[in-house]
């Protein structure tokens, strides 16, 4: 009986001993072959002398037998400016991996990294390799290039005279940059600043970035790559890839001009102790999805005209005091890496805290021919005493509005937009709102809908001062300009 049980144990079990010793079978015919995901890997765009992020590949085995891969090597060999991991394994000094078994109906996975050098001091650097496979007689080639920019690195710089960038090479920061008073950084057409997580550019003394259209100046975080291979969404459209521009000095002016800043904690900052100084122009200039707010000015004088302030998560443009005129500009919110609850624009002559309040009396603030909307119900904010602030220092003009109606004279030939679902809605305003949809718009594109009810409500006069939008394309060629930044055309 005991002889009986052991016999039904073995005849039990040796089918899956057979099955187990058939799958790791090793073939050494060449017709068997390997697959590949990808038959390029492409790291565009790194910064030179700075790690990529880890690029991954997966090898396949869809054959009955496993295969050994004798070789698994870069071909320059110890020369070569990528670094490859074997499912776990690393390589020797002469970047090769030896004897990787592929089991049958199995896959690995290639793990690939690149650190571009050069002293050439051009603008691009292309670098190619591969990686070649062998076994059985096959050799399988996997094709590596790296497109890399030369930088200029700032690393907690602090200007020590007055300096003037250019466009011949970006700049990378990491830690800050810092404008000492009496000092003045000026920044040329088409430069581009790159800054690393947590930099900030800090200013006491005087800052100027004039540009023109075609060469704008980008601030923007130092990651070419997407987020994943999935959708494919670029670290350029996230927030809180960088810090902000703090201008600390009340009595400087700085100007904006075609300035586009992207990716940031926080866009601007302008913190006042007079509500007539700083004086600060932004014009003709993108600021675009902030962690925290896109312009925040307390006791300055700020002049935005003719831009795009969009999905910011505390709200696009938040004022305290002080004085604003705002023409033609575009608040788009639509935020959506967190939960938003603060208006896109929010007008207030007080603060509170620490139990405190603190006074910020507003000079004069006016809003003309632009569009504060976005996804929350209500975009508007008036944080107000009342008995200080009426329609001598604080108007809006020809602007469309999500929310209620607020009926009062600080309120002129503006157009309220209610939420969904309501009597009265014109939810359809921009092209594309959503981040997830690439196919015919781009991500977040705020040029008008057809359909927009911000078509032709802008005031001829003010737009006449102002003809060009941000395209550089007229709105004055008939006579009922549109509100916003961006003048619809067809097509």
């Amino acid at each position: 009986m005991k002889f009986f049980k052991v016999f039904i144990f073995i005849v039990i079990l040796t089918p899956f001993l057979f099955v187990g010793c058939i799958q790791e079978n090793i073939s050494f015919d060449s017709k068997y072959h390997l697959s590949f995901s990808c038959d390029t890997v492409l790291f565009d765009t790194l910064l030179v002398d700075q790690l990529s992020p880890t690029k991954r590949v997966k090898i396949y085995n869809d054959n009955k037998f496993a295969i050994n891969v004798s070789s698994i090597k870069l071909s320059t060999g110890a020369n070569s400016l990528f670094r490859i991991n074997v499912d776990g394994c690393y390589p020797s000094e002469n970047n090769e991996v030896n004897d990787i078994v592929v089991k049958a109906n199995d896959s690995i996975f290639i793990f690939i990294e690149a650190t571009v050098s050069d002293t050439s001091n051009n603008r691009n650097i292309v670098v190619t390799d591969s990686i070649l496979f062998c076994y059985n007689g096959n050799v399988d080639k996997l094709q590596l290039c790296a497109v890399a920019k030369n930088v200029i690195v700032l690393n907690k710089y602090v200007l020590t005279e007055n300096q003037v960038w250019d466009a011949k090479l970006p700049y990378l920061v990491f830690g800050y940059v810092y404008v000492p008073e009496g000092k003045k950084l000026t920044i040329s057409r088409g430069a581009q600043i790159l800054l690393h997580s947590g930099a900030n550019i800090i200013v006491d003394g005087e800052l100027s970035c004039e540009a023109t259209f075609d060469a704008p100046i980008i601030f923007r975080g130092d990651r070419f790559d997407a987020v994943n291979d999935v959708d494919g969404t670029p670290y350029f459209f996230l927030p809180n890839q960088w810090g902000g521009i703090y201008l600390q000095n009340p009595q400087n002016n700085y100007n904006f001009n075609f300035v586009k800043i992207y990716g940031m904690s926080i866009g601007i900052v302008a913190l006042g102790t007079d509500r007539y100084f700083p004086k600060i122009k932004i014009f003709n200039s993108v600021i675009q999805t902030s962690g925290n707010y896109g312009i925040y000015a307390q006791n300055s004088d700020v002049s935005i005209v003719n831009s795009e302030i969009s999905n910011c998560l505390s709200g696009c443009f938040v004022a305290y005091g002080g004085r604003c005129r705002v023409v033609h500009t575009t608040f788009a919110n639509y935020y959506k890496f967190s939960s938003r609850k603060l208006e896109s624009v929010r007008i207030s002559n007080y603060a509170v805290q620490n139990g405190y309040k603190y006074l910020f009396p507003i000079d004069n603030c006016v809003i003309e021919n632009s569009i504060i909307f976005g996804s929350l119900p209500e975009e508007l904010k008036l944080d107000l005493d009342t008995l200080s602030v009426n329609s001598s220092n604080c108007f809006f003009s020809h602007t469309l509005i999500k929310g209620k109606l607020i009926d009062n004279d600080m309120f002129y030939n503006c157009r309220w937009a209610k939420s969904q679902n309501s009597n009265l809605s014109y939810d359809t305003i921009f092209i594309n709102t959503s981040i997830q949809d690439i196919s015919q718009s781009g991500y977040y594109n705020f040029h008008l809908d057809s359909a927009s009810y911000a078509r032709g409500g802008a005031a001829i006069s003010v737009s006449q001062i102002f003809p060009l939008d941000l395209d550089m394309k007229s709105r004055t060629s008939d006579r009922y300009p549109d509100m916003g930044c961006y003048e619809w055309r067809l097509n």
